[in-house]
């Protein structure tokens, strides 16, 4: 689980499975702030996304991103779902993994090496058995309601900033999956 300091913003992972309690006190190694953090939200995760006893196939998800801390952080709020989840870093090897397993979800950067991320949503949707797939845009570099649109042309589903907060990550995901 990432969590995040409320004074200094430095984010760390914790393994939250391993603490028994619902809310943990933690001191930030950085700026030496202490602070509480809920491990309900892990719990609702599991719940909203139906872990409990549910038959059907599992969603695979795609995370694409450069930066190796990146697709972890992703993941890490990602794993309370119950989803399937491949990693790629570049634009083609995306586009491999995408055309081999197929997924119900491609959560992408925009500014990847080797091909970006317009190219890499361009090339899903005009590939006749990929197409469908929902795919998540996201970017550090948020220029406003332009980049969105822009994003929306190439073919993206939808569009968020990567300072996102993991509940919203969540919503999204969740949404994609369920649409």
């Amino acid at each position: 689980m990432i969590i995040q300091c409320p004074s200094c913003s430095a984010r760390y992972r914790i393994d939250a499975s391993k603490i028994s309690r619902e809310v943990a006190r933690v001191k930030c190694p950085k700026c030496q702030t202490g602070f509480e953090v809920s491990l309900r939200a892990r719990q609702s995760a599991d719940q909203a996304s139906g872990t409990h006893g549910s038959c059907r196939r599992r969603s695979k998800v795609v995370v694409v991103d450069d930066a190796r801390f990146f697709r972890e952080v992703v993941l890490d709020i990602l794993q309370p779902l119950d989803i399937e989840i491949f990693k790629a870093g570049d634009g083609a090897e995306a586009l491999e993994v995408i055309r081999r397993e197929v997924p119900d979800l491609v959560i992408l950067d925009l500014k990847l090496p080797k091909m970006d991320g317009y190219q890499l949503i361009r090339a899903i949707r005009s590939d006749p058995v990929i197409k469908n797939t929902r795919l998540l845009a996201m970017s550090s570099v948020f220029r406003g309601e332009e980049e969105v649109r822009k994003v929306t042309l190439a073919g993206a589903d939808d569009f968020l900033n990567k300072s996102f907060r993991p509940e919203h990550l969540l919503q999204r995901v969740n949404r994609l999956l369920d649409s």
